[in-house]
């Protein structure tokens, strides 16, 4: 639940600020935006730009500071291309810590900084930020404590100790970076700046703040503006509200904070033109500037490789998405377009384009074929009704971000570019929904009252009923086709042929070990290694393709089989899980990128040396002899000897699949189908010739070991059934040559719950201690400890962090036929 609170904050936050804006300018007719922009007039215009160019010039003497502060000079040339790219993103996209943080370390990785170096850069840019911030804010607020506490409705005390601490603050750094010493924690360890260093930090931050107020002071109406000073510190406070809210570019909450900071000083018409010309200038020009540098930069060494520009290889979709994401922002925000109604086009219908872009932004950063088709589709709409509707800037964007799609489009390869759907009824509904919303609101004459964006709109109370239930249609329409963009392109169901079969009963046969046997369960597919001699069995459950145990075959042709699956893998946007998986392989696992998580112990029992006499054993002696008292007797039955037995067999299982809620378990353990049980060695246990129990047996290519496959008992037979036939397998197993048995997992046994241990051991490890009520969990293990196993680890590969818990529901789906399934045994 945790993870989404942040997106419902950041989403309240928007609408509330959305929602004050519309308040506060519903009074301004947007159609008059084109021309009030121009009348700003070339002067103005060319100030805001020469504010904001030396404003990003002095964020670049961030980057010259902090390549002091680690001791790894560059050229300017170097690191300015880093700062101006990762400022430029991080302003427009949000989370611009992250964002900015992301964009620096893959620039200077690039001319081979090293990780540690551009972890201590990209913290000492953020300090360096925050000190400019804190002397504005703090100054101003000491400076007028009365004005800033009426503006933002606090006391007039807590503005004086919130200005304080900002100052005190500054002033600490300073005395820290004089007389202090590094500070740290076991590892981790922070060194002080030196004087000078700090100094400059302060005063180019200050000035880099200055210049950024500057570029919005000079876009005001002449007979409105504030002094600069005290304009600067309203500013200061107003985009740190936008930082903090986590806003993409602050949009909507930074606005807000100006609209309440500056209050009447500055009339809601001549605002709205500053606010949007300064958006223009500060953000989205040099936003369009750094994606084009980007480019570039990334291009260089295809360029200096071959000698021709491959844009397509190099054009990172991720950069893509995130400019297509930002527009979205926008639309969803502002809605209404301004300029001309020559061309009238509803604030709620322009929102559910910008709700449009943020889903298909999702896909571009998934490189789905599908996501650029419908980004690309979208962009050249909007660019168009944008253009016919007077707003000139939204239209350029738009229209270049289709034009870098047009030849990026080799970089979309996962799923197909119009994928047919399984199920018609979902695309449908998806335009139905949407057509209705659109036809309400443009066509029917019903929707002209409500004039404002889809948020605004939603949390206005003078909105209809009828308006938001067409709306809120149109949003989930959207959502139910985006659901659609950005679906995994499952392939489609197929049965191994007898080909594929031969194939992999031969290399079973060559190399296999016991679970290769799994194979011929029938639910499976397989991926061969370029030369036939290895295979991979799985199946795709939702995004999931499930691999079922280590690669089979040569070991000489693993590691190039795997890496084709999970090239296969990742062309349909899918996520690889190997399953039920040994450390034997751990490396190669790693080495691809995936994470291992333990998901138990199997018993496995050391036939050398084993034997019956002894005290350890007289448990298993006295169990031996009572079953054999009860008239039960144990036979070993050959594969081709199985068929007789077949419907006594079968008579078995049913019941005991009556007594387990009448679901059988797939993929991971075999299943009573008569052809796959009639492939291996049989034991079967009787009483007065009666088939009381029995059990598939996998054994090795090599021979040397046994495994205890598919399990059966008649609920109403002895208590001790399974013990006796346990017992037999293992001295049947050690007087046929072979030199352990494997009586199968005990799930989340053995987790690790100390210091180390991961979030899924912890959890793991609850279910194992309290969970006996929903599975044997402790009762499984001890009854297998009897036996003196020794306890082998087994694990689950898959991509790491919030991808796993995701993979292990597939597999519990694939499994047991869902999560009751598995619950339930």
């Amino acid at each position: 639940m945790r993870h989404l609170l942040a997106p419902l904050l950041v989403a309240g936050l928007l609408a509330a600020a959305v929602t004050l804006l519309h308040r506060s300018l519903r009074h301004y007719s947007w159609a008059d935006l084109g021309g009030d922009l121009l009348a700003l007039g070339p002067g103005v215009a060319l100030a805001a730009l020469g504010a904001t160019a030396v404003s990003y010039l002095a964020m670049t003497g961030y980057d010259a500071l902090a390549l002091r502060y680690v001791g790894h000079p560059l050229p300017y040339r170097r690191y300015g291309l880093a700062s101006f790219v990762a400022t430029a993103f991080g302003n427009n996209l949000g989370a611009s810590a992250v964002v900015g943080a992301a964009l620096r370390a893959r620039v200077y990785s690039s001319w081979q900084v090293p990780g540690s170096a551009i972890t201590r850069i990209i913290g000492f840019n953020v300090v360096t930020l925050a000190l400019g911030a804190a002397v504005l804010a703090g100054g101003g607020m000491l400076h007028d404590p009365a004005g800033v506490g009426v503006a933002l409705h606090l006391p007039r005390a807590v503005v004086l100790a919130v200005g304080s601490l900002l100052l005190a603050s500054v002033v600490g750094y300073l005395v820290w970076a004089v007389a202090g010493r590094a500070v740290g924690w076991r590892s981790w360890r922070v060194e002080r700046p030196s004087p000078g260093l700090a100094v400059a930090q302060v005063v180019l931050s200050t000035f880099e703040w200055l210049t950024m107020a500057a570029a919005l002071h000079v876009l005001l109406p002449a007979e409105d503006r504030l002094p600069f000073l005290a304009f600067a510190v309203a500013f200061s406070i107003a985009t740190l509200a936008g930082l903090v809210s986590g806003v993409p570019g602050g949009l909507g909450v930074f606005e807000s904070a100006l609209v309440v900071l500056l209050g009447p000083t500055t009339s809601p018409a001549g605002l709205a033109v500053a606010l949007v010309a300064y958006r223009i200038c500060y953000f989205v020009l040099p936003l369009l500037l750094a994606a084009v540098l980007l480019v570039v930069h990334e291009a260089r060494p295809v360029v200096e490789a071959s000698r021709s520009v491959r844009l397509p290889s190099v054009l990172t979709p991720s950069v893509l998405a995130l400019g297509v994401a930002g527009t979205g922002v926008f639309m969803v925000v502002v809605g209404d377009l301004p300029g001309t109604r020559a061309l009238d086009v509803s604030a709620v219908t322009i929102s559910l384009a910008g709700l449009s872009a943020l889903l298909t932004a999702r896909g571009l950063h998934r490189r789905l074929k599908g996501a650029w088709a419908a980004t690309l589709a979208l962009l050249v709409g909007v660019t168009v009704v944008a253009a016919a509707h007077g707003d000139l800037a939204l239209a350029a964007v738009t229209a270049v971000l289709a034009l870098l799609l047009v030849p990026a489009r080799p970089a979309f390869y996962r799923g197909a570019l119009f994928a047919r759907p399984r199920n018609p009824a979902w695309p449908i509904t998806a335009a139905v929904l949407v057509g209705a919303a659109v036809w309400w609101q443009e066509f029917s004459g019903f929707g002209g009252a409500v004039d404002a964006p889809l948020l605004a709109a939603s949390f206005s109370g003078d909105t209809p009923g009828a308006d938001r239930l067409v709306m809120a249609a149109g949003a989930v329409g959207i959502l139910i086709g985006g659901r659609r963009t950005l679906a995994a392109a499952v392939p489609a169901p197929r049965v191994a042929d007898d080909d594929e079969v031969a194939r992999v009963a031969d290399v079973v046969a060559r190399w296999g070990r016991c679970t290769s046997h799994l194979a011929f369960t029938g639910d499976k597919r397989f991926h061969f290694s370029p030369h036939g001699t290895a295979f991979l069995m799985y199946q795709v459950q939702g995004r999931s393709w499930v691999v079922m145990g280590d690669p089979v075959g040569n070991p000489a042709d693993f590691r190039e089989l795997v890496r084709s699956f999970l090239g296969e893998v990742d062309r349909h946007g899918g996520r690889p899980v190997f399953y039920n998986v040994l450390p034997d392989h751990a490396d190669l696992y790693r080495e691809c990128g995936l994470s291992l998580a333990k998901l138990g112990e199997e018993a496995v029992v050391p036939l050398e040396g084993f034997t019956l006499s002894g005290r350890a054993k007289v448990n298993l002696r006295n169990c031996r002899n009572k079953s054999q008292r009860l008239g039960m007797t144990v036979e070993f039955v050959a594969p081709g000897d199985v068929a007789p037995l077949l419907p006594a067999l079968r008579e078995v299982s049913d019941a005991w699949l009556t007594q387990r809620n009448g679901r059988e378990k797939r993929f991971s353990l075999g299943a009573f189908e008569e052809e796959y049980v009639s492939r291996f060695p049989l034991v079967v246990v009787r009483q007065e010739d009666r088939v009381i129990a029995f059990a598939t047996l996998w054994i090795g290519a090599d021979g040397r070991e046994v495994q205890v496959d598919l399990m059966r008992r008649l609920p109403d037979g002895p208590r001790t059934v399974m013990t006796f036939l346990f017992l037999e397998c293992i001295l049947w197993a050690k007087e046929n040559g072979a030199t352990s048995l494997n009586l199968g997992m005990a799930p989340l046994s053995g987790l690790s719950t100390d210091a180390t241990a991961s979030s899924w051991d912890r959890v793991g490890h609850l279910l194992w201690s309290r969970g006996e009520q929903f599975y044997n969990f402790k009762g499984l293990r001890a009854f297998k400890q009897g036996f003196g196993p020794r306890w082998r680890t087994r694990y689950v590969a898959a991509p790491g962090g919030l991808a796993l818990p995701s993979a292990m529901v597939d597999v519990a789906t694939l499994v047991g036929g869902g999560i009751r399934g598995v619950v339930r045994g």
